[in-house]
């Protein structure tokens, strides 16, 4: 009996690392995505039309006090997507993941994740899945994996050196007007060497972004500075 049952975790665990699995993780995760973008697509009006105003008040002061720049308050609350895009960046991260156990099956291991399956990077990620990620693409995955990493799970960096400078999680998406990520209007060549065509279908069908939403935005922030 005991015997059965180990046997039993051993396969439990060895189907939640298939690509399958990596997958409806990606969709769930993209559900979620989708639905702060939504929540918070009605602050996006107001916030914008404050920041037009500012931006007039900062001038003006700027050029009354004879400065180079001036400093007003956006007075609104901006969108909250830094959250939308931390989702968005654990599901495409699942998604390659997929499509990396997709080429390589021995990954699968009965007692533990293969260490190549535990990075946040997504541009080695991509590069493992032998996911093609155009040039205007890559900072986009980079700014996501910094969101995944430290920037949009914690107030603060696992050093000082990664920490001061830093931009803001708003800044590394430029304040969503980079999203979505993987937005692509023509089809792509994953150049996958993958027993189950499917998966890669599929994978492949989302990460090009056929369930991402396109964001109008503008630079977000409380203050306002003109120059």
């Amino acid at each position: 009996m005991n015997t059965d049952l180990k046997e039993f975790g051993k396969e439990l665990y060895k189907a939640a690392q298939l690509p399958l699995s990596w997958l409806l993780s990606a969709e769930r995760l993209c559900a979620a995505a989708e639905a702060i973008i939504a929540h918070e697509l009605p602050s996006e009006k107001p916030y914008f039309e404050a920041y037009a105003i500012a931006q007039k008040e900062a001038a003006a002061k700027a050029y009354a006090a004879g400065n180079e720049g001036g400093v007003a308050e956006i007075r609104a609350i901006p969108p909250n997507y830094p959250p939308a895009q931390l989702l968005y960046a654990y599901a495409i991260e699942n998604a390659l993941k997929g499509l990396i156990v997709a080429n390589t099956p021995a990954l699968i291991e009965e007692r533990k994740l293969s260490d190549a399956l535990k990075s946040h990077d997504l541009i080695k990620l991509a590069e493992k899945a032998a996911f093609a990620v155009h040039p205007q693409e890559r900072p986009v995955l980079e700014a996501l994996s910094e969101l995944s990493i430290w920037a949009g799970r914690y107030p603060v960096a696992l050093s000082r050196r990664e920490h001061v400078g830093a931009p803001v999680p708003d800044e590394l998406l430029d304040y969503g007007s980079a999203h979505p990520v993987m937005l692509s209007e023509h089809a792509r060549s994953l150049r996958v060497g993958c027993r189950d065509q499917s998966v890669a279908a599929s994978a492949h069908w989302w990460l090009c972004g056929s369930r991402a939403r396109s964001m109008c935005s503008t630079r977000k922030g409380s203050r306002i500075y003109s120059r």
